[in-house]
């Protein structure tokens, strides 16, 4: 996955590749936060009786289950212009009711057993440890790191209909949550087992494949269709998605009672009490209290319009800057707290700018960067220009981005009234205690009032 620790939270590092950006971007948009709460409630195609009667059985089946061990993965195959591209990532999972759970994503892994909850990550080589719900719940990975990794990219919605069917009291209910109706997948040979098949109103439906013997899935699937791919990339490419989803590996309905999901510690690893850190070590920065380097933002000016904004032109002003991409799942759970950050501040034109800057770059034409990036909020329904505070500034040479040397996204830097750095952050923690946009509402404060934020005061203090 694309997903990469940083500091406790959760950022993306730039894919090299357009069928990586393409991909990402289309299933990001197909799946609005949906671990986070449930969708409103549109007019949706009616439920085929054949399929909900299958339904039925796939959750009888789960329901059923003392135990369930997969060692599935989320893939993404491709060929883009003749060239075949595969990215694969590692969801491995066991569960023994009601609270036993060893379950590993990407960087992340969470272990109960039975006593103690535990999550590490591997890159920061720390973990925590809490006690163990009495029941393992659909929460028990939509929080935290691991919800971060599952429900930040193009897993979530797979990883939603999986958990949900394993942990959900009511998982036919769950499922309404995405907003699309439930179908029998079409087929081209009749002697094949039924599937199932969400059908979503926007974005890629999804085909669960049924085993016929034990009626749990053996993949997920994400169809997008031809139409879809025609409008997203660039003039004069082919591209094909051969298989986008996850698919469950080997899997067992028992676990061996000699089990042991203790967690034991690797070498080098530490326990915190949290694994959200808000910055790195005091000073440890180099851009901290230095000037910003020169830039040039072209940003959204109308329709169909820009204009280009400089560091020159925003002297004197607390500037807010929030390196994203449509393609980065924890840039797209951060961007709701730039809006509620935005319209907090409308009546502070006069002294606050929030710039938005896209790094997306499947194409060089800035026109076609710019419909990914509308449609992307328009379908995400997110307002960054509801107060003049707002701005969204296109990047896809990521020149700015390589300035201010952006290494992961989301990053977030902020500039006093004289042009310098202030704050920099990487990535997003969703489980924060205090809300991102209200974190940095006071920092802007702070610094529109001419006074240092708390870490640089504690810093030259000593």
């Amino acid at each position: 996955m694309f997903n990469v620790v940083r500091l406790g939270r959760f950022s993306c590092y730039t894919p090299a590749t357009t069928v990586g950006l393409l991909v990402l971007g289309l299933a990001l948009a197909a799946v609005p936060a949906i671990a986070q709460a449930p969708r409103l409630k549109v007019e949706k195609a009616a439920d085929d009786p054949k399929a909900i009667a299958l339904l039925g059985e796939v959750v009888k089946a789960y329901k059923a289950l003392e135990a369930y061990s997969d060692k599935g993965q989320f893939v993404i195959a491709a060929t883009l212009d003749g060239k075949v591209q595969k990215q694969s990532s590692q969801l491995t999972l066991t569960l023994v009711r009601p609270n036993k759970l060893d379950f590993q994503a990407g960087p992340v892994r969470v272990s109960s057993d039975g006593e103690t909850l535990t999550t590490s990550v591997e890159p920061l080589k720390k973990y925590t440890a809490v006690p163990a719900p009495k029941t393992i719940g659909f929460e028990t990975f939509r929080d935290g790191a691991v919800g971060a990794v599952l429900f930040g990219g193009p897993s979530g919605a797979p990883m939603f209909v999986l958990l949900n069917l394993l942990t959900d009291a009511d998982p036919k209910t769950a499922l309404t949550k995405l907003g699309g109706s439930i179908q029998l997948a079409p087929k081209t040979d009749p002697a094949k087992p039924d599937e199932l098949m969400i059908d979503l109103r926007n974005g890629p439906d999804m085909i669960l494949g049924v085993d016929p013997a034990t009626k749990l899935l053996s993949r997920i699937d994400m169809k997008i269709d031809a139409d879809q791919l025609a409008a997203n990339i660039p003039p004069g490419q082919t591209l094909t998605i051969e298989q986008f989803g996850w698919i469950a590996g080997a899997v067992a309905t028992t676990v061996s009672k000699d089990r042991s999901f203790a967690f034991q510690a690797p070498k080098g690893f530490s326990k915190v009490d949290s694994l959200a850190d808000r910055q790195p070590p005091k000073g440890a920065d180099p851009r901290l209290g230095k000037p910003a380097p020169d830039f040039t933002l072209t940003v959204l000016d109308g329709p169909g319009k820009t204009r280009t904004l400089t560091k020159a032109d925003l002297a004197g002003k607390v500037v807010v800057i929030d390196f994203w991409a449509t393609w980065c799942g924890p840039c797209m759970m951060e961007l709701p707290e730039i809006q509620k950050l935005v319209e907090s501040l409308k009546d502070s034109a006069k002294d606050v700018v929030v710039v938005a800057v896209s790094q997306d770059k499947e194409s060089s034409e800035l026109a076609a960067v710019r419909k990914l990036v509308e449609k992307t909020l328009a379908d995400k329904k997110i307002d960054l220009l509801s107060s003049p505070v707002g701005k969204i500034a296109l990047d896809p040479s990521n020149s700015v981005g390589d300035a201010f040397g952006v290494e992961g996204i989301p990053t977030l830097v902020i500039l006093d009234g004289k042009g310098n750095i202030q704050s920099v952050d990487v990535g997003y923690d969703s489980t924060a205690a205090v809300p991102l946009n209200k974190r940095l509402a006071g920092d802007i404060k702070l610094l529109v009032e001419g006074k240092p934020l708390p870490k640089h005061a504690e810093a030259e203090a000593k």
